[in-house]
Formats: structure tokens, C-alpha cells, sequence
């Protein structure tokens, strides 16, 4: 359980450093990613909401919740797919399903080790 809890833990870390970057320096961050700047207030809520989402990804790794932790794998799945197409479906840069593909990693990341829980019995899938 404990390699599960360091991918959910780290993954918080990521949400909170991307959440960060879109409250206090949006467009550094959206420079960075090849999008365009803005002076709209949705880039700051968004990343308040990226941040805040990290709180529930730290908190469940601090009480080993099993339950949080494989959800968290459809979310991240989830939101992989739904780039893509944002991608695909309406021409968007390439950088997107990049920005996707970091939760893509990490889903499967926490999946193998819960997966190598299971196989040692520890845990059912």
C-alpha cells in the first residue's frame, strides 16, 4: 500500500503546483504550455479548483483511502480521453493531450501498484 499512497501523494503535489501556477501566474503557465494569454478570472478559478483538488488527493493518501485511490485511476483516465478529443474534435494543440497524459501516467502508475497489492492479497480490485 505504501508505493499507492506515494503516487496519489505525488500527484497532489502536482495539483498543487499547477493549481499555484494558474492562481498566481496564469499566463507564465499557459506561455509555457503554447496557449494564448488572458486577463479572463476562469484561468485563476480553474486552478483554485486544481488546488483544492489536491487537498483531497493528500488527505486520502494520508488515511489510506483504497476506495479514493482507485476512482482517482477512471478520473484520470477519464480526463486523458476527454483532452484527446478536445484535441481531435476541435483542433486543439497537441499540448493538451500532453497536460492529459501526465493523469494518464499517473492512473497507471497507482493501478500497478494496487494491482501488485492484489496479487500479494492485500487488496481486491
Amino acid at each position: 500500500m505504501r508505493r499507492t499512497i506515494i503516487t496519489i501523494r505525488t500527484y497532489s503535489f502536482y495539483l498543487f503546483l499547477m493549481g499555484s501556477g494558474m492562481m498566481i501566474m496564469p499566463n507564465f503557465l499557459l506561455s509555457i504550455f503554447g496557449f494564448a494569454e488572458t486577463k479572463e478570472i476562469w484561468i485563476r478559478v480553474l486552478g483554485l479548483f486544481t488546488f483544492t483538488t489536491g487537498f483531497y488527493y493528500f488527505y486520502s493518501s494520508l488515511h489510506k483511502q483504497e476506495a479514493f485511490f482507485k476512482a482517482t485511476i477512471y478520473g484520470r483516465i477519464f480526463f486523458f480521453v476527454v483532452t484527446l478529443a478536445f484535441v481531435l474534435l476541435f483542433q486543439q494543440s497537441l499540448m493538451l493531450a500532453l497536460i492529459g497524459s501526465v493523469d494518464l501516467i499517473g492512473a497507471i502508475w497507482t493501478y500497478s501498484t494496487l494491482r501488485k497489492n492484489h496479487s500479494k492479497g492485500l487488496l481486491k480490485l
